[in-house]
C-alpha cells in the first residue's frame, strides 16, 4: 500500500492531501496502490493529475474515512491578474453527502490565504447543478456560459 502524505489541511469530514510530480506520476500509471473508493478514480481525475508537474498545477487528494474519495486542484497557478483556477470531482459513491461542498471550501480557504491571489475561477457543464450549487456554496457567482459550460468567479473577498 501506497502511503499517503499527511494532509494539507483537514475539515469535519474530509482532508486534503497534498500530490506532488511523483505521487501523481505514480497514480497516473496505476501503480499508487492508495486506499480509495472502489470507483475512483473518476472520470476527469487523469486530466487533473496530468497537470501538476509540467504546468505548475497542484492537486490534493479528498480523503474521508481514510479511503480517497476524490481530488481536487488548480489548472496552474495564478494569472496575470492573480486568479487561480479550480477543478473538483468525487466518485459517484462519495457525491450528494456534502463531501465536495467540504473539499471546496477547503480549497478555496487554502488558496485564498495566498497573498498573491486575489480572485478564483471555476466551470461546470451547464447541466451540472450540483456542482452549481457546490461553488454557489463557496461564494462564487456565475461569471457567463461558454456553449456548454458555465463559468463561475470569486474575487477574495466574497460579497457581503
Amino acid at each position: 500500500m501506497t502511503p499517503l502524505p499527511a494532509a494539507t489541511v483537514a475539515g469535519d469530514r474530509v482532508a486534503l492531501v497534498p500530490v506532488d510530480g511523483p505521487l501523481a506520476a505514480l497514480l497516473l500509471a496505476g501503480e499508487a496502490d492508495v486506499p480509495a473508493a472502489p470507483d475512483w478514480p473518476h472520470a476527469d481525475t487523469a486530466d487533473g493529475l496530468a497537470l501538476v508537474a509540467p504546468g505548475g498545477a497542484r492537486a490534493w487528494l479528498v480523503v474521508h474515512a481514510g479511503r480517497v474519495v476524490g481530488d481536487c486542484g488548480t489548472a496552474g497557478p495564478a494569472d496575470a491578474e492573480g486568479v487561480v483556477e479550480i477543478g473538483y470531482g468525487l466518485a459517484p459513491s462519495a457525491r450528494g453527502q456534502g463531501l465536495g461542498g467540504e473539499a471546496v471550501r477547503l480549497l478555496v480557504d487554502l488558496l485564498l490565504r495566498e497573498p498573491a491571489t486575489r480572485g478564483l475561477r471555476a466551470h461546470t457543464l451547464i447541466d451540472n447543478l450540483p456542482s452549481q450549487r457546490v461553488l454557489a456554496r463557496a461564494g462564487f457567482a456565475l461569471a457567463g456560459v461558454d456553449g456548454a459550460l458555465a463559468r463561475f468567479a470569486r474575487a477574495a473577498e466574497p460579497p457581503a
